[in-house]
């Protein structure tokens, strides 16, 4: 039995979908299926529900039951490739949300790399509450979510935050906004996390709703044409859609909260990840008191980038 198929199985376990599972993995649908066919042939018995009608993807009760285990099994042979590195090596796996990886990520793992002794790393990509599972799971070493959630085994602090603004099209318009004054039906809707989700039901409860939600912010570079649109968007993606030359910022009166990102960490980390994480913390802390650059792209590919300080 591989480790790919492990893994295969875990990623399809918990996203209950096989294209996402395939995006995850870098392997095509037709792989997944084929690989989750030979793992339930080695095991004998089946570990999918499979039929027409079937929207999403459904464990069997042997599936139920072979999960924890899989999990287990996945630690394990994790930890064994470890024994295989030169020592003392240090190593640490990290949960990231998509748009951090587009802003602190990157110079984080620039430090990590050049700290002698270096500290080694893996980057797994997760939405936030999946990060809160896979910390209990030991799955991953310390994470960077964007909800504030109460585990039993996770330790949650606030990390940094970053301010929010208003983006449209360029037309020359005030500089500062009334939130009142704003059409909720020509906002393109990102979800920035529930604080601004608060925000935004308190603001905008007359019932009308944006036509366009989306939630990748590297899409509204493309989809913002018109010049009734606006959106909501962190300062460094607003500054690389100005970088431009085709929108305008704006402040929003009153203004949304802050996005805070929140750092995790499990209670009891494993006892190979505790000096990790104490060189980890000490480049942490290092990325955001000298600055990051905030970093995306533009509809023709070059990279825009401002260097940010954080509080």
């Amino acid at each position: 039995m591989q480790f790919q198929d492990i893994e295969i199985f875990l990623q399809v376990a918990r996203h209950r979908n096989l294209s996402r599972a395939a995006e995850v993995t870098h392997f095509a649908q037709s792989t997944i299926s084929k690989r989750l066919q030979m793992l339930e042939e080695k095991l004998g018995y089946p570990l999918l529900e499979r039929g027409k009608g079937l929207k999403k993807v459904e464990l069997t009760a042997q599936g139920e039951a072979f999960l924890p285990i899989a999990e287990r099994w996945q630690e394990l042979l994790r930890e064994a490739h470890e024994v295989n590195w030169a020592q003392p090596r240090q190593h640490i796996v990290i949960g990231t949300v998509s748009s951090a990886n587009m802003t602190f990520i990157p110079e984080l793992c620039r430090r990590l790399w050049n700290r002698k002794p270096r500290l080694g790393y893996r980057t797994i990509s997760l939405h936030s509450p999946e990060m809160y599972d896979a910390i209990e799971k030991r799955t991953i070493d310390v994470g960077f979510a964007l909800v504030e959630q109460t585990a039993q085994s996770v330790a949650v602090s606030p990390c940094f935050s970053v301010p929010l603004i208003g983006v449209r099209v360029k037309q020359g318009g005030a500089k500062k906004v009334d939130v009142r004054s704003l059409d909720p039906e020509h906002c393109i809707f990102v979800p920035w996390g529930t604080s601004y989700l608060t925000w935004h039901e308190y603001w905008f409860h007359s019932g009308k709703k944006p036509w366009a939600a989306v939630d990748n912010p590297l899409i509204l570079f493309t989809v913002m044409e018109h010049p009734e649109q606006w959106a909501v968007v962190p300062r460094g993606i607003a500054h690389s859609m100005l970088a431009t030359g085709r929108f305008e910022i704006f402040q929003i009166d009153p203004a949304p909260p802050e996005r805070t990102f929140y750092k995790i960490t499990h209670k009891n980390p494993r006892s190979s990840a505790v000096s990790a994480l104490e060189a980890f913390n000490e480049e942490l802390a290092g990325t955001i008191r000298d600055g990051f650059p905030d970093i995306y792209t533009d509809v023709q590919g070059s990279r825009l980038g401002r260097t940010v300080k954080r509080r």
